[in-house]
């Protein structure tokens, strides 16, 4: 998982474990009309290159993270830690898909014919899955509003962090 870093200015923030969200990253205009508080502008992404030498194919594949400074809003009466808390939740699980991303990615096998098809069927899959995942947190937290269901989605997401950053960790130890 290639973990790039934004340039200054940059309108782009890539998830850091460590570098949660803070309310001034939210720089885009609210919505005329919208209900929500705030909204998070993320994806995944995923750069490739290969190398084919007449016998083995070599693919590289770099998956990230990232969140639109300039897409992402909120209105000037939202403020609150608990409310940027939501928001971080819906910019977690963009990670944890892309963290899914990688996972299909190492499962697949690839051929010289059919590497890059696959590649983008695998993303299409993940990519509608993780917002089917974005639209059920939203649908049980009632956008945060359903304290109790909020409580449990950030217990969930947080131990699948965990379990991302400690696979992270041991992989970068065994390089």
């Amino acid at each position: 998982m290639l973990h790039p870093k934004a340039k200054p200015g940059s309108d782009t923030i890539y998830h850091d474990m460590v570098r949660p969200l803070i309310w001034s990253d939210f720089q885009g205009k609210p919505a005329h009309g919208h209900s929500a508080g705030a909204v998070v502008s993320s994806g995944i992404a995923f750069n490739s290159s290969s190398n084919y030498d007449g016998r083995t194919l070599e693919l590289k594949v770099y998956v990230y993270t990232y969140f639109s400074k300039k897409n992402s809003w909120k209105k000037p009466d939202v403020n609150s830690a608990y409310h940027l808390l939501h928001e971080q939740r819906h910019f977690d699980i963009t990670r944890i898909g892309a963290e899914k991303l990688v996972d299909e990615i190492r499962k697949a096998s690839f051929t010289i014919a059919n590497y890059n098809t696959k590649l983008n069927q695998i993303f299409n899959k993940v990519y509608t899955e993780n917002n089917i995942m974005q639209n059920q947190y939203d649908r049980e937290t009632r956008h945060s509003i359903n304290v109790e269901k909020q409580h449990e989605w950030n217990d969930r997401i947080a131990i699948a962090l965990s379990a991302i950053n400690n696979n992270v960790t041991v992989k970068n130890k065994e390089e």
